[in-house]
Parts: structure tokens; C-alpha cells; sequence
């Protein structure tokens, strides 16, 4: 069974390196830096639990997402890493920034580890990709002081490579979810994502291309559901998604973050100067910050038609301003254009899970 190959099984498998880690949040945190480091990627994607601790840094009304990642700091769940890098995304990470530095720094978890601090310019004209550029070298000198490390143009070379190859493997297992009948399902493949952003990019590629091997040759057999899209806020895990496939429709796509966007485009390895191919791919990414309504719409819609979708669902977090304030325009676009659009608002931790159901439920209904 394929799943076997994400754990260290098999004749001939080597286990998954163990080096120090990095922690990073958002998505247009170049993991090619951290790899020139000499260190491992770790995406912090969400624990799943209530909030309890975090509010007394933060107010309840920021992201629940960033909140979730400040509960985990203060708990220490996060304590096998060697830092984190916060990128400022927002006003909510920016505040992040000096919140995990106070909760990183109480006398009882010894000698306070580093938190980073990464600018992300809005937009990818020349301009920005520059402005990127020189704050990424900038993150770079701070890693090697902090890490005692240096990152050579030779280090993030092959660390581009590696990376684009996990990029061209998780795309070829993508498209494999445009048949009729999938070789695996939105939660496996969401699983198989995750994973990849948390592991090591020779390990991963090495399972990704068994993985392959034999998905690409399997035959699907059972019923065929209707086939939605997922887009809007970060996911922290697959519940959602389980929930809608245990409902008997298909996940055959994901706009997130924590989902296809992960591995939407490449970088140029032939670039004479690594930073700047960096800076354009990771402010090329289609997130709601980066791209203005209208070509996301474009990315969006292009992506429904090659996925063969038959309606959409549209899930943001509370306090998530970016994807509420998209939400209205794409959901217009989308029903123009003939696609149902169901739009569920929830806490990082779904406590709602029964009302979420019952409204997921009358959607597929709907969609037959």
C-alpha cells in the first residue's frame, strides 16, 4: 500500500535524516534558504485545539491560525526546533513576531532560542521582487550569525533543485486527481502535502516518486461523487475535507496554502543570482495577499476547468480579513460562470462541526 512509503518501511528505504529543524509559518518563506543552512523546513500548520494561553499575548480577534501557532510555542510543542521564521504577512504576524520572542524567552526553557524575522513585500513587479531579494539576504546573514553557518549561492543551488523536484513530483500526483475516478482521495493527497512540508526534500522525493510508480498505474473502482474545490484560508489539517468525502463528494483540488499553492511554480535554477529567482517565485505564489481579485480569479477559474469541478467550497477563519474580503467578488465570478459556491466561516478548531455538516451535506445534495 502506498501510505506504507510516508514511514520507514521497506526493503531498501533509508529512514528520514535527523538534522535541526526551522519552524516557518507562511507560505512565501523560501524553505530553500533553510536547507542552505544546512537545516530542515518544518511547516507549522495547526494543532487542532482550542486557544486557551495565547490570548492573554494576542487578541482573541487576530487570525486563529497565528493564535494556534502561539499556543503551540507557549506550550512547548514547537521546543524541538532551533527557531522559527515569522514572515510579516500581516499586522497579526507582525505582532506574532514579538509575542513568540517573549514566549520563547521565560527562565524555564533554558537558552531562548531564535525567532526570524522575514518582510514580504505585496505584489511581484521588479520593484518588489528587488525589495524581496535584499530582505531575504538580509534573513540569510542573520541565520548564519545566529546558526554559525554559512549559505553558499552553491548551497542554495542544489537546495533550489531539490526543491523543484518535490514541486514536479507533488504536481504529477495532482494531476492524477483530474480522472474521473482518483487513484486517492482530497484527504490522502492533503496528508501526502503536509507531510512533504515537514520532512526531508531527498526523503520526500525519494517515497514521492514510489508513490507515483504505483499510483500511475492503478485502476479506481467505486462511486464517483460530485467534485468540488477547496479554496480560501489556511487548513491545518484534513478534517474538512474528510467530513466532505465521508458526505460522498470528491476533493479533486485545493487552493491553499497549506495545499496546491505549496508547489504551484518553480524557480529558476539557471538564474545567475539564486535570491532574486527566490524573491519572484515565492511573490508569485496566488495566495489572496498576493494577487489583486481579478487574477486570482483568472488562476481560480482555470484551475475549476482542468479539474473538472462541479461546485465550490469557499472556507475562511474567523477574523481572517483577507479571504472575507476576497470572498464576495470570486463568489460572484464563480456562480456567473455556472459553479454552486458554499462558503463556511469557522474557528482554527471546529467546534461547529455538526452545524458545518449539515450545511456541506444539503450542498452536495444540491450538486447530485
Amino acid at each position: 500500500m502506498w501510505k506504507e512509503y510516508l514511514k520507514d518501511v521497506g526493503a531498501g528505504l533509508k529512514p528520514a535524516p535527523t538534522r535541526g529543524k526551522i519552524g516557518y509559518l507562511s507560505i512565501h518563506v523560501p524553505e530553500e534558504i533553510i536547507l542552505g543552512a544546512g537545516r530542515l523546513p518544518y511547516r507549522l500548520l495547526g494543532r487542532g485545539k482550542p486557544v486557551k494561553r495565547a490570548s492573554a499575548y494576542l487578541p482573541k480577534t487576530f487570525d486563529p491560525s497565528v493564535l494556534d501557532s502561539l499556543e503551540g510555542a507557549i506550550e512547548g510543542e514547537y521546543s524541538f526546533l532551533e527557531g522559527v521564521i515569522v514572515a510579516n504577512v500581516s499586522d497579526a504576524h507582525r505582532r506574532l513576531y514579538d509575542a513568540w520572542r517573549v514566549a520563547w524567552a521565560t527562565p524555564d526553557r533554558g537558552e531562548p532560542k531564535k525567532v526570524f524575522f522575514l518582510d514580504v513585500p505585496k505584489g511581484a513587479d521588479a520593484l518588489r521582487v528587488r525589495a524581496f531579494s535584499l530582505a531575504l539576504s538580509a534573513l540569510m546573514r542573520e541565520m548564519e550569525v545566529a546558526l554559525d553557518v554559512r549559505i553558499s549561492p552553491e548551497g542554495l543551488r542544489e537546495a533550489i533543485g531539490l526543491c523543484n523536484e518535490t514541486r514536479i513530483l507533488l504536481q504529477r500526483l495532482a494531476r492524477l486527481r483530474r480522472q474521473k475516478k482518483p487513484p486517492l482521495s482530497g484527504h490522502d493527497f492533503f496528508d501526502v502535502v503536509s507531510w512533504a512540508q515537514r520532512n526531508d526534500k531527498s526523503y520526500v522525493n525519494q517515497r514521492l516518486r514510489l508513490i507515483l510508480q504505483e499510483l500511475e498505474t492503478a485502476r479506481c473502482n467505486g462511486a464517483v461523487g460530485p467534485r468540488l474545490m477547496l479554496t480560501g484560508s489556511p487548513l491545518g489539517s484534513p478534517g474538512l475535507i474528510s467530513l466532505i468525502e465521508r458526505l460522498g463528494a470528491q476533493v479533486v483540488c485545493e487552493d491553499l496554502c497549506t495545499g496546491m499553492q505549496y508547489f504551484s511554480d518553480l524557480v529558476e535554477e539557471d538564474s545567475p543570482e539564486p535570491l532574486n529567482a527566490l524573491a519572484r517565485r515565492y511573490l508569485d505564489i496566488p495566495t489572496a495577499r498576493m494577487a489583486d481579485t481579478r487574477a486570482r480569479w483568472g488562476y481560480l477559474h482555470k484551475l475549476a476547468e482542468e479539474y473538472d469541478v462541479t461546485g465550490v467550497i469557499y472556507f475562511t477563519l474567523k477574523f481572517d480579513d483577507i479571504y472575507l474580503f476576497e470572498y464576495p467578488f470570486i463568489r460572484n465570478k464563480f456562480q456567473k460562470a455556472g459553479y454552486p459556491v458554499l462558503l463556511i466561516e469557522a474557528e482554527n478548531f471546529l467546534t461547529n462541526v455538526g452545524q458545518i455538516e449539515t450545511r456541506v451535506q444539503a450542498f452536495t445534495e444540491m450538486l447530485g
